[in-house]
């Protein structure tokens, strides 16, 4: 179905591309997206696949989990919890739910995509496998300005309950 460039740029947004997240981390960057204004066809079909847009890889991972985590976005931290010399807490960043992003049934549906992305032999991050582990991921390739192209993977596990998800980058520099 068409989304048209209304509803494509609100989803994009929805997954909090375009700003900041509020990351407990200093100097974060919002990344650059079209405006509804400026997606006009061909930046519609572009966009659709993630060339001429901009994330930063904390918004990738946080964006990532909550697809696979059952639709949630939450709040991203790095540090979870702060202790005193004699073990008390000092402050602690609770898992805070910002918003659904997708249904429960849709998340399923997309970690078992992604599940045959790593586990099926001819999916195209089947070198990500891990022996005794049911896993899942995405690869990408990502056009860099200086003229480089970076590989990408963003992978989860387990499979049918995500504890974990990893963001990696794979820099190839130019020249």
């Amino acid at each position: 179905a068409d989304l048209g460039a209304t509803r494509f740029a609100k989803y994009v947004r929805s997954f909090g591309f375009g700003s900041k997240t509020g990351i407990d981390l200093p100097g974060e960057a919002e990344g650059g997206i079209f405006s509804k204004e400026k997606l006009h066809q061909v930046e519609l079909a572009t966009s659709s696949f993630g060339q001429g847009q901009t994330v930063t890889m904390i918004q990738l991972a946080s964006a990532f989990s909550a697809v696979i985590n059952g639709g949630n976005y939450y709040q991203p931290h790095v540090v979870k919890e702060i202790n005193s010399e004699s073990g008390a807490v000092v402050s602690s960043n609770d898992n805070t739910l910002v918003k659904r992003v997708v249904s429960e049934d849709a998340s399923k549906l997309i970690r078992k995509y992604l599940e045959k992305t790593v586990e099926d032999d001819e999916g195209t991050a089947s070198p990500a496998r891990v022996k005794g582990y049911v896993i899942g991921g995405k690869t990408g390739t990502a056009e860099v300005p200086n003229g480089s192209d970076n590989g990408i993977f963003v992978g989860f596990a387990p499979y049918d309950n995500p504890k974990i998800a990893v963001a990696v980058v794979l820099e190839n520099g130019a020249g």
